[in-house]
């Protein structure tokens, strides 16, 4: 049987996804609350969206065209996402605990822990990570 091999842009493409996955990156800080206190939180903010706790995460900062930033920006998002590599507890079910998951663009964020998607409010327990990457490469990550 003839070895098959990676050709170079395969190659190069899964050294930047360990890059992305395992290379160091500047620590920052989610939430310290516990679960009680987040959800008395959502429910002071007056929230109908579906949570999600993750830990072992990063806020990815999308390197993209200008013109595909500034069309997410015309529709009311930032070229931001959150990887992680464990859900704590998802309200709707969707991720079981201790699977990984990738959310949607951001809507909104200020820095507290929690994260806001169209959709869902994703809450970053601890301390996570900041990295910038192309969105092809966070995007080729599958299950």
């Amino acid at each position: 049987m003839k070895p098959q091999f990676l050709d170079i842009s395969e190659n190069k493409k899964a050294l930047e996804i360990a890059d992305f996955l395992y290379g160091k990156a500047p620590a920052i800080n989610g939430t310290d609350l516990s679960r009680n206190e987040i959800l008395h939180e959502l429910h002071r903010r007056n929230t109908t969206k579906q949570y999600c706790l993750v830990k072992s995460w990063t806020l990815v900062e999308l390197e993209m065209s200008d013109e595909a930033r500034q069309q997410i920006e015309a529709d009311g998002f930032v070229a931001r996402l959150i990887h992680a590599n464990e859900v704590v507890e998802d309200s709707a079910g969707r991720f079981p605990p201790g699977y990984w998951v990738r959310s949607s663009l951001q809507r909104r964020y200020e820095g507290d822990g929690f994260f806001e998607t169209r959709s869902t409010i994703y809450l970053l327990l601890g301390v996570g990570r900041h990295k910038k990457v192309r969105d092809d490469i966070v995007y080729s990550i599958r299950p």
